[in-house]
């Protein structure tokens, strides 16, 4: 499925988890792993009475995190390792240049990094990569040690977006041997009648319900036929941006939650957010964002 993975690293504990499962992913699929750090010269004096001292300084502890972080991967079996020390701004060097400078067709990273004070100012190097990269982004974001997904939910929505989003899950779900859950989330926008709308929908099946159910069945069907053993579907109702990436991943207790970079209704989405980034921010679990 991946023939060359990114992994961005900053010496945070995310982004060693991060490096963790790119390392486990490059060894599954036999890809090439490239591990970048970028020096964030956002934040570094202009003039500073050290002079070259202290960049020299920054640079060498920037090598030393890139080949330590090698010797990692190489520890849990990534035999095709590059490295690689830029500076610059990371939240576009790494999306926008190291992508496609290293044709890479999964970035990962880390759920949350250093600098957390600044990243509430001018928004995270995750949510960057979410958004520009033109590759899938694996989030890191949960704690458990352990590289293996047990229960991987895929958000579908019957666009071809999300179709590309159930092939990836289906193919990491069959590598894990995982549970499969797929959702659609009818949208339900909040307001004071809510609960009697959502009363209504469950009573009176209407012939769009019926589709929606058929569709998930069908995709149900893809995934048996390709080899998972375990697939559930489940139809919601709600804001999908809230019961997605929080509701169903934390009733189901999801691991890895699967969507597409972009799916229906594009133009509304510049004003509400997709579920795609939304789960970035609210989702306990990793989230793959699935761009090809």
């Amino acid at each position: 499925m991946y023939k060359q993975i990114l992994a961005v690293v900053d010496g945070s504990e995310q982004s060693n988890r991060a490096l963790k499962q790119a390392s486990q992913t490059a060894v599954q699929h036999s890809a090439g792993l490239v591990i970048a750090h970028v020096i964030d010269t956002r934040s570094f004096p202009r003039t500073s009475p050290y002079g070259d001292t202290l960049w020299d300084e920054i640079k060498k502890n920037a090598n030393e995190l890139v080949e330590n972080s090698k010797m990692q991967a190489e520890a849990l079996g990534v035999k095709d390792i590059r490295t690689v020390v830029q500076s610059g701004n990371p939240r576009i060097e790494i999306p926008e240049r190291f992508v496609v400078d290293y044709d890479a067709d999964l970035l990962v990273v880390g759920g949350s990094g250093l600098n957390t004070v600044e990243r509430m100012l001018v928004g995270s190097v995750t949510e960057a990569c979410v958004r520009r990269a033109s590759s899938d982004v694996l989030t890191v974001k949960t704690e458990t040690d352990a590289a293996v997904y047990r229960n991987i939910l895929v958000a579908v929505d019957g666009s071809e977006q999300s179709e590309h989003a159930l092939v990836k899950a289906i193919d990491v779900a069959k590598t894990h041997e995982a549970t499969l859950k797929i959702a659609h989330v009818v949208e339900v926008q909040g307001g004071p009648y809510t609960y009697d709308v959502l009363v209504m929908e469950r009573l009176n099946e209407s012939d769009k319900d019926i589709e929606q159910k058929e569709m998930l069945e069908k995709y149900k069907q893809k995934a048996e036929d390709q080899g998972v053993k375990d697939v559930e579907t489940i139809l919601h109702y709600g804001n999908p941006r809230l019961e997605v990436p929080q509701t169903l991943t934390v009733q189901n207790d999801i691991d890895l939650l699967v969507t597409a970079a972009t799916g229906r209704g594009a133009l509304k989405r510049l004003f509400t957010g997709s579920v795609a980034h939304a789960s970035i921010h609210h989702t306990p679990s990793d989230v793959l964002t699935v761009r090809n």
